[in-house]
């Protein structure tokens, strides 16, 4: 009995001590879609993660934006709420693409103490915070972007290869895709070269026969873009390319374009609404004779895209237009609508909605005659349709306890 009143004795005070410390720690709300929470979590054990934003005291939230090359500067936001009112400022911290994995989580963890520390040190956790800061190197000498004496300098190459085999007793598919990735970025200038290779195979057996077939997708893309100010762009885009899918044999599009922003481009990464209009010639040769009795076309078309990005404290919200149609003939045409809404509603409910919607006028490759029942079943051909759209609906709600700052991974 003694050894029993001993030990909730002990559980008691534990957790009496726990809730101390949970108090004198403030809570957090953390939306990061590229963070890994758990790593975070078991980095950063000086905070409560609140389950809830309306929970939180603070709100950091982390937008991403592309580089060249497959990097990424991550901005994060740190807002104060709840005795924090009014304390707002934002952190910037950019992955290199040669970064692996375990070092992007470790710059953003580190950008994330950073962030914490003005709000730490409003609370009696404060005497423990340690400061440790590295020596400072010798800065690399540079030479600006303007004047750079090497290639290698201004621009940055990728190369890349895949393979995928899927084998089973009766069906199998090869996929082989290559290419290279050649970008020059600087805040006057975009310049964009990507080759690329795709080989496909599909093999289907029966007991009466094998069905094999095949697809090609070979191609160039080419920007050059001019910044033109806070809002305006200007540029020319090159395509060139083969597709066995879309019957053709040799296509050729190239196109100058101009954009406006009625955002500041600084501002990209947490918001950005933008309108481009694009007008150039289309230039088809094709594989086999197409419905319209043409083994080849030249086409001048014109086409307007409209993007709006948001990624603020209470969702997100991405929404992507697009209209072209022939200049000869404007019954040829294709209007596109691509939205992601997510919203939180009130504590602890949130509603995610999106969907895609074409009206496809503009289908002229296809090729004459009809599409035999294996092109069909192994998705190698294009098929006439008139439009299509999917739509996809969710809702998410959290209850229970508040915070959770525990780590467990096992099984």
């Amino acid at each position: 009995m003694c050894r029993i009143l001993t030990l909730l004795f002990v559980l008691i005070a534990g957790l009496t001590t726990f809730a101390q410390t949970a108090e004198d720690q403030i809570n957090v709300y953390l939306n990061c879609p590229g963070c890994d929470l758990n790593y975070v979590k078991n980095e950063i054990n000086f905070v409560n993660y609140a389950n809830d934003p309306l929970r939180a005291q603070v709100h950091i939230l982390v937008s991403t934006q592309t580089t060249g090359g497959s990097g990424a500067v991550h901005q994060l936001e740190f807002l104060g709420k709840e005795g924090f009112d009014g304390d707002k400022f934002t952190l910037k911290f950019q992955a290199e693409p040669t970064m692996t994995d375990l070092e992007k989580q470790q710059g953003l963890v580190r950008t994330l103490k950073l962030g914490l520390v003005p709000f730490v040190a409003q609370t009696p956790m404060a005497p423990t915070l340690n400061f440790a800061v590295k020596k400072a190197e010798a800065p690399k000498q540079t030479i600006p972007v303007g004047k750079s004496k090497k290639l290698m300098d201004s621009w940055l190459f990728e190369t890349y290869a895949n393979f995928n085999l899927d084998k089973e007793s009766l069906r199998s598919t090869f996929d082989l895709r290559y290419g290279l990735y050649a970008e020059h970025l600087s805040p006057e200038w975009r310049i964009r070269i990507e080759p690329s290779f795709y080989f496909q195979e599909r093999v289907v057996r029966t007991e009466e026969e094998e069905i094999r077939s095949y697809r090609r997708q070979n191609g160039y893309n080419g920007k050059i873009v001019k910044s033109l100010g806070k809002h305006w762009s200007v540029g020319v885009f090159n395509n060139i390319y083969s597709n066995t899918y879309n019957n053709v044999k040799l296509g050729m599009w190239i196109a100058p374009a101009v954009e406006y922003s009625f955002l500041p481009y600084s501002e990209v990464v947490t918001r950005e609404f933008t309108v481009a209009y694009h007008i150039g010639r289309l230039s088809n040769r094709y594989f086999e004779e197409t419905i319209f009795l043409k083994m080849e076309d030249k086409i001048y078309s014109h086409f307007m895209d409209v993007n709006l990005r948001l990624r603020r404290e209470w969702g997100d919200v991405n929404m992507v237009m697009q209209g072209s149609c022939f200049l000869n003939d404007w019954s040829r045409n294709h209007l596109s609508i691509n939205g992601r809404v997510g919203v939180r509603v009130f504590k602890g409910m949130t509603l995610n909605m999106g969907g895609t919607f074409r009206i496809v006028n503009d289908q002229i490759t296809l090729p004459r005659g009809n599409t035999t029942l294996e092109d069909i079943l192994l998705g190698q051909k294009q098929l006439a349709t008139a439009y299509n759209s999917n739509v996809n609906f969710g809702v998410r709600y959290t209850f229970g306890a508040l915070y959770n700052n525990v780590v467990n991974t096992r099984l």
